[in-house]
């Protein structure tokens, strides 16, 4: 059987190794090395490095995703 992503939008930074989007501020963790970021996310931490994006979902969950992943599912709207 198939499967296809059911059509969705959400709210996404892709981090410049410097700015950090308001919806993330408080979120970032000590630990990482720059200008790469750990960021307590509803996954747990993950490191949010130079080209991830940061997401925030309809639901309002935080979360970390790789450039290139990101980049291959979703689109600009």
């Amino acid at each position: 059987m198939r499967y296809r992503t059911k059509p969705i939008e959400l709210e996404a930074v892709k981090y410049d190794g410097k700015t950090i989007p308001d919806f993330a501020r408080g979120k970032t963790v000590s630990g990482a090395v720059e200008p790469a970021l750990k960021v307590d996310t509803d996954e747990g931490e993950r490191i949010c490095g130079e080209g991830d994006y940061f997401v925030l979902t309809d639901g309002g969950q935080l979360l970390v995703r790789g450039g290139g992943i990101f980049e291959a599912i979703f689109e600009p709207v």
